[in-house]
């Protein structure tokens, strides 16, 4: 019986978050956008980041793109970093480097978009307000 229990809580434990969010940088053309989890850490579910015709995706089944995998990612109440690889977690090509400010009820969050040889761009990923 106590192992069936902690079987039950083990499994409880292991679903994953349905809370999810969205998190979008856009800017010069290009976009990047997050599925993230509602947990206390960045948790990326899903990355589609396109320039120009061009789409890259981690899940190319469910949103067509070149496929790709979060190699890193980290957020605190300043800062959202984020690399992303190829398919085969051979070499980052993406990368994201946000900065974020509050003052008073007002937040901004900026930063850069590098995409491997696609280019470089200033994005602004602040919440509608």
């Amino acid at each position: 019986m106590k192992r069936a229990i902690a079987v039950s809580a083990f499994l409880l434990a292991a679903t994953p978050a349905f809370a999810t969010g969205e998190i979008t940088c856009a800017g010069g053309g290009a976009s990047v956008d997050f599925l993230v989890g509602h947990v206390p850490f960045l948790s990326i579910a899903r990355a589609i980041v396109s320039v120009g015709d061009k789409d890259w995706s981690t899940q190319p089944d469910l949103m067509p793109g070149t496929p790709i995998a979060v190699a890193h990612s980290f957020e605190d109440s300043g800062q959202m970093l984020v690399d992303i690889a190829d398919d085969g977690m051979n070499e980052v090509t993406i990368r994201l480097r946000v900065f974020k400010a509050t003052e008073g009820d007002k937040q901004a969050a900026g930063g850069v978009l590098s995409i491997k040889g696609e280019g470089v761009f200033v994005v602004d990923c602040s919440e509608p307000q």
